[in-house]
Formats: C-alpha cells, structure tokens, sequence
C-alpha cells in the first residue's frame, strides 16, 4: 500500500498467486471508524480490554482497505459471510472475485489475498510457559523432535514455525482447529504440509514477516507480493 502510487491505481493479484500484508494494529488506517460496520462495532465492544478491542477494529478497518484497493469498491460497503468451516469471506456482489485470510497476533496483524482459497497466521515469536508440554502433546514424534532441535533457529521459533503452517493450512481448507492432530509440517528446503499421512496439495510460505514474528501462508502458489499496509 504504498503512498506514492496514483490515487486511481488498484492492486491485482493473478490466479497462482498470492500477496500478504503486514497490518500495524496500533496504527489504524485514517477515518477507521467509518470503514467497519455495525457488526464489527459490536464485536470491538465484547472485548474485555480496550485495547484489545482497539486493536480488532483497527484490523477489520485494514483489511476491509486493503480489499477494497483489490476489488476497486468502497471499503465500508464491502460485505462479509461465513463459509462451511467458519471460514470468513467475502459476499454480497463481491462474492467469490477475491479470497483472503487475515490472522492478529498482539499487536501484529497480516492479511493474505489471492484468487483462491487462502490461509495465513501470524505470531508473535515470544516464550510461553509450558512449551515443552505443549510441544510433546500437539505435536507428533518427528514434528517435536524438529522442534526441540531448534528448526526455526531455535526451539521457541521452531514451535512458532510448526503451528503457523499448520494454522494457516486448516484456516486455507476450512476446517478449524479440529485437524491440528492430524497435520503436520514438512520441514525442509522446500517446506510443506502432511494431512493424514498425505502430503498436502498446497503451497506452503513461511516467512519472518519482522524480526519478532513467524508467519506462514498456505494457497494456490507462492506469495509473489509482500508488503507494509500504510507504506
């Protein structure tokens, strides 16, 4: 989203492709109130911390810029619905020309756009209590073994860089959470995704969006396009 391109250019995005965006969640998009809608006022208003809350509409006000960058339409009168899985999209008159994931980590957020079905998840590479018992339970034998011998240059980015591929493929196929038992990272030169001892059919990205985070995106294909929201 770079500030010096015409006001009339638009982005695009090909089929095999896929672009991400790094979203500031403590930085919303100017005139952010008058981006998101009723619904997603009353969801920023359930939060128990403003912040938090804050910060979710600053994401939905990104996202909801960003996409309407894509599809040359008003950002606030883009409409959203929920596909079989729970998996958010667009719909209305835009249903179906573009697809998108968008994933929030603290205050780090990234959204992946592409003409097919896409997932992305960022997080945010930090220590957490009880990681070792969280790596042995969530993970089958080869996938902690990886882990605890530091894959992503050391175990705590290790466990990031398994559970953001894995997120990112169930958040691309629909199908939540419930598959995280049966999914596992292919680490590797050309990394990927086995799903019930099959190798997936997907295209995996992992990539260090910012020194401090782990992102993975799953699609049609590479992402080609990587950029700052704002910038």
């Amino acid at each position: 989203m770079r500030a010096s391109r015409r006001a009339d250019e638009r982005d695009r995005v090909v089929p095999g492709e896929v672009h991400g965006w790094l979203v500031d969640l403590e930085a919303p998009p100017d005139g952010a109130v008058m981006l998101v809608g009723p619904a997603e006022i009353a969801r920023a208003a359930s939060y128990l911390s403003r912040r938090d809350a804050a910060r979710f509409a600053a994401g939905r006000a990104w996202l909801r810029l960003i996409l309407g960058r894509y599809l040359d339409a008003d950002p606030g009168r883009l409409e959203f619905e929920a596909e079989s899985g729970g998996r958010p999209a667009l719909a209305g008159a835009t249903a179906g020309v573009i697809h998108f994931s968008l994933s929030r980590s603290a205050d780090r957020g990234f959204v992946a756009v592409s003409c097919s079905p896409v997932g992305a998840d960022i997080e945010l590479a930090r220590a957490r209590a009880g990681l070792v018992d969280l790596i042995t339970t969530r993970f089958g034998v080869g996938e902690a073994r990886c882990i605890i011998a530091g894959c992503g240059g050391s175990p705590v980015r290790g466990f990031y860089r398994h559970w953001t591929a894995k997120e990112a493929y169930l958040k691309a196929t629909g199908r939540g959470l419930t598959g995280l038992c049966t999914t596992e990272l292919i680490c590797g030169p050309v990394p990927g995704i086995r799903d019930n001892g099959h190798e997936a059919n997907w295209t995996l990205s992992l990539m260090d969006a910012a020194s401090d985070c782990v992102v993975a995106i799953v699609g049609a294909g590479h992402v080609t396009r990587l950029g700052v929201a704002g910038q």
